[in-house]
């Protein structure tokens, strides 16, 4: 008989954490029936899917109640709780999946989370770094990681294809941010970092291209204005681009030389997965553990970063399309059991 599993996370936003959620509910959904609570940001599109920032409380809590599990995906741990202690009184399964310590920025915060983990069924942490901030009985480690299926990614819209046409004798490097934010007042995505490597381009005259997507422009501080507006001036408009609204970055990686990953904190990043599983070079920094194959980089020293890039554009040749062999059942076999 199959399960109603209630998925409750960022469904509509863009980012790693609500491809997983899409990604784990089509993989599952010839054995379980899904639901889902979105806490994205609120938007003029028609949607099926409850917003909890409509805050209809009867209907949220009648999710709640015909639910058989209850997964939840927040990142916000005060929210997070809420959703654990709710359905705890309701006697519902509840499994919760830990994407990053982001939120988790104090004693108090991570303490707090522990004491309402211990009400779950399960806790999957997406990596052993994060593990470590908790000691947790019922843990079980599981990378963020599902395969993308590459017939239901969008096609590249026709300016992108423009603008890789017009570059392809150059090596592209790729990078991507949910939206432009601060992490200790510091860029989380390093796009500083790429303006800079831009700079070291344009200085030395190498060949090379970056494409930097912003998914959500959704963004308080006029962060994307203030960079743009540095690429003007600075006349570093051949080297970087800067695109504004989501494409399918799968798509992108696969016409790509190079994959960057330059934030200055990090879970199990679904853009480093995904560069490895589609048999491309990926440069990450060294702020938290990445996967085997991953190249390192200091973090936030935009000079480790652009030595890196070339040591690695000059090494490397751009391989053909050649995704990892990984077996799907395996990825069924496992969710199915914790649920």
């Amino acid at each position: 008989m199959k399960k109603n599993i209630l998925e409750i996370g960022p469904y509509s936003a863009v980012g790693g954490v609500s491809i997983h959620i899409k990604r784990l509910a089509s993989l599952l959904k010839e054995l379980h029936d899904f639901t889902f609570i979105d806490e994205s940001p609120r938007t003029k599109v028609e949607t099926n899917v409850f917003n909890l920032r409509s805050k209809n409380i009867p209907k949220y809590l009648r999710l709640l109640k015909d639910a058989d599990v209850v997964h939840i995906h927040t990142g916000i741990w005060w929210l997070r709780c809420i959703h654990i202690f709710l359905a705890f009184l309701l006697r519902k399964k509840t499994v919760v999946t830990i994407h990053s310590l982001s939120n988790l920025t104090n004693r108090y915060s991570i303490s707090i989370t522990q004491l309402f983990l211990s009400l779950t069924s399960k806790t999957i942490f997406v990596s052993k770094e994060i593990s470590k901030k908790f000691k947790i009985k019922n843990e079980i480690i599981i990378p963020a990681f599902i395969p993308p299926d590459i017939s239901e990614e969008k096609n590249l819209p026709i300016e992108i294809l423009t603008l890789l046409e017009k570059n392809k004798s150059k090596k592209i490097i790729v990078n991507n941010a949910f939206k432009l934010v601060l992490h200790k007042e510091q860029d989380l995505y390093g796009l500083d970092l790429l303006i800079d490597v831009a700079r070291s381009i344009k200085k030395d005259n190498k060949n090379y291209k970056i494409i930097f997507v912003i998914a959500s422009m959704e963004e308080k501080l006029n962060l994307y204005d203030h960079y743009a507006q540095i690429i003007k001036d600075e006349n570093l408009g051949e080297e970087i681009t800067l695109i504004p609204y989501p494409i399918s970055f799968v798509k992108l990686m696969m016409v790509s030389d190079l994959v960057v990953r330059a934030t200055n904190t990090d879970g199990d990043a679904l853009t480093v997965r995904e560069a490895l599983f589609l048999n491309r070079p990926i440069i990450a920094s060294d702020v938290t553990f990445r996967p085997e194959g991953t190249i390192l980089f200091k973090n936030r020293d935009s000079q480790d970063l652009y030595l890196k890039i070339n040591e690695t554009l000059n090494k490397y040749k751009r391989e053909p399309l050649n995704p990892l062999e990984i077996n799907i059942q395996v990825y069924r076999e496992m969710y199915s059991s914790i649920f």
